[in-house]
C-alpha cells in the first residue's frame, strides 16, 4: 500500500485525534487506500500521528445519494463550491512520538513541508527516515463507517 506525508493545520489534526473528524476532504486525492504520515503545520511543525485512509468518495455520488435530504445536499454543495471534490474515510488514526521540523531540516538534505501532501515512494530517504524515527505510541482511533447518517456528511463543526 502506498503511502503519503499529508499536512494539516492543528485544530484539523485534533479533530482526527479525539475521533471528531472522520472524513478528510479534499480536491484531489489518491484513488484506493492509503497510509499517511502528517506533517502538522504552524505552530506544530512536526511529523506527528499516521492515518489508514479508506477508498476516497466522490461528492458527487453522495449528493445523488441523499438527493432526497436538502440539508445534506446543501452541506455537499456547499463543500464542492469550496473545491472539494473528494471524501475521504479515517479508518484508523494511530499516534506517534514526533520529528520536529528543525530535525528533518538538520537531518535531510532537502526536507520538504508538504504544501497539501505527497506520496514516499518519490522521497526514500525521507521514507526510511520517519520509520526510524517514529513509533507508535499506541493510542489509536478507529472509526466504524457502518452507521454513517446524513449527518457525519460534510460536517463543518468537527
Amino acid at each position: 500500500m502506498r503511502t503519503m506525508l499529508l499536512s494539516l493545520k492543528p485544530e484539523v489534526f485534533e479533530a482526527i485525534s479525539k475521533g471528531k473528524k472522520i472524513f478528510e476532504y479534499r480536491h484531489q486525492f489518491y484513488t484506493d487506500a492509503i497510509n499517511a504520515y502528517l506533517y502538522i503545520s504552524k505552530p506544530i511543525q512536526k511529523i506527528i500521528g499516521f492515518i489508514e485512509f479508506d477508498k476516497r468518495i466522490n461528492l458527487q455520488d453522495w449528493k445523488k445519494k441523499y438527493e432526497n435530504d436538502a440539508d445534506t445536499v446543501n452541506r455537499i454543495e456547499d463543500y464542492i463550491s469550496r473545491n472539494y471534490k473528494y471524501a475521504m474515510p479515517i479508518r484508523k488514526f494511530r499516534m506517534t512520538t514526533g520529528i520536529t521540523l528543525s530535525d528533518l531540516k538538520k537531518d535531510l538534505d532537502k526536507f520538504i513541508i508538504p504544501e497539501s501532501y505527497y506520496y514516499l515512494d518519490n522521497f526514500k530517504d525521507l521514507e526510511s527516515y520517519i520509520k526510524k524515527n517514529i513509533k507508535f505510541t499506541g493510542e489509536i482511533v478507529e472509526n466504524s463507517f457502518e452507521k454513517v447518517t446524513e449527518k457525519d456528511i460534510c460536517r463543518k463543526n468537527y
